[in-house]
């Protein structure tokens, strides 16, 4: 059982609901965000706040100072933008990814919890993802993933750090950043909310397995409080739903309009995520209820 965590991109979407999740059950928590996609407003008044950069080994070390756990949360978060930003990709996910790892070790940290992806599997084996499926990453972003997930298993190996790595799926929810390149849910309501026509990239029936950031939350804290470790687990709703079947959800809500455009560059056609592994091994337990979040996605995007 830990006692206090830092969360790298703890101001974030994930990360933010995650620091809640840890402070909602007694430990203490600080966030530690270069506010360059994170709000400051994000983060809960009983959190420490520390602003600094993954790049930065020495102040990563004196933010890990008196934490014997990491929630690695941080990182440029978009497949299709990984093509078009690779440098800045490669910073963030992996030089910054390991500067995490090193600090953790330096830090004395026993516990990290690693934020990979379901784009690890590119174009999946079977569409309901396994984690013992073959991992062919078909973006620059997925490959970034896959090889944190490597380091994961180096440091637990050549330094006894504690991993354990967890693939998230789409995830919805409140305090998502607007973005063209991730959060279709949001960037949909968001586009409607500003006169804007919902982009559907290809024919809208690929699907995609929709996961509530609140459970994705939980499924960390199982994680860090797990004797288990060397371990990677899918974080998904174990459901799939299709893009278009969004679209209209929305457009029921508050209308707006629905264009296609096409297929960008790593984009795969359909994949779900099998979660018996995570529910067996940490009791994991999805709650999320995509059809009643959506009017609160809404309602919150409305009243920023």
């Amino acid at each position: 059982m830990f006692k206090k965590a830092l969360i790298t991109g703890g101001a974030g979407f994930i990360g933010s609901h995650i620091c809640e999740e840890i402070l909602s059950n007694g430990k203490k928590a600080v966030v530690f965000d270069n506010l360059s996609v994170g709000k400051e407003d994000n983060i809960p008044k009983e959190a420490e706040f520390i602003k600094g950069d993954i790049l930065n080994k020495e102040a990563l070390e004196n933010a890990m100072k008196g934490c014997d756990t990491v929630f690695h949360n941080a990182a440029f978060v978009s497949i299709r933008g990984s093509f078009e930003k690779l440098r800045h990709e490669v910073n963030s996910n992996c030089i910054g990814t390991l500067n995490v790892f090193e600090s953790a070790v330096n830090s004395g940290v026993k516990k990290l919890i690693y934020a990979s992806s379901m784009a690890v599997y590119g174009h999946p084996q079977n569409v309901i993802a396994k984690e013992q499926d073959l991992t062919i990453p078909n973006s620059f972003y997925g490959y970034s993933k896959l090889r944190g997930e490597e380091y994961a298993k180096l440091f637990e190996k050549e330094y006894g750090l504690k991993t354990v790595c967890l693939r998230y799926f789409n995830t919805y929810g409140q305090r998502q950043t607007p973005s063209e390149y991730v959060g279709v849910t949001t960037t949909f309501i968001n586009n409607v909310l500003n006169n804007k026509p919902m982009i559907i990239y290809g024919d809208g029936e690929q699907t995609r397995d929709f996961v509530w950031v609140k459970d994705v939350a939980q499924a960390n804290y199982l994680a860090a409080e797990s004797s288990i470790s060397n371990e990677v687990f899918n974080v998904g709703s174990g459901k799939s739903m299709k893009i278009s079947a969004i679209a209209k959800m929305i457009q029921e809500k508050i209308g707006g309009e629905i264009q296609h455009g096409p297929v960008p560059n790593g984009e795969i056609r359909n994949i779900t995520a099998d979660i018996s592994k995570i529910q067996n091994k940490l009791g994991f337990a999805p709650k999320g209820n995509f059809e009643k979040e959506i009017g609160k996605i809404i309602e919150w995007r409305k009243s920023k």
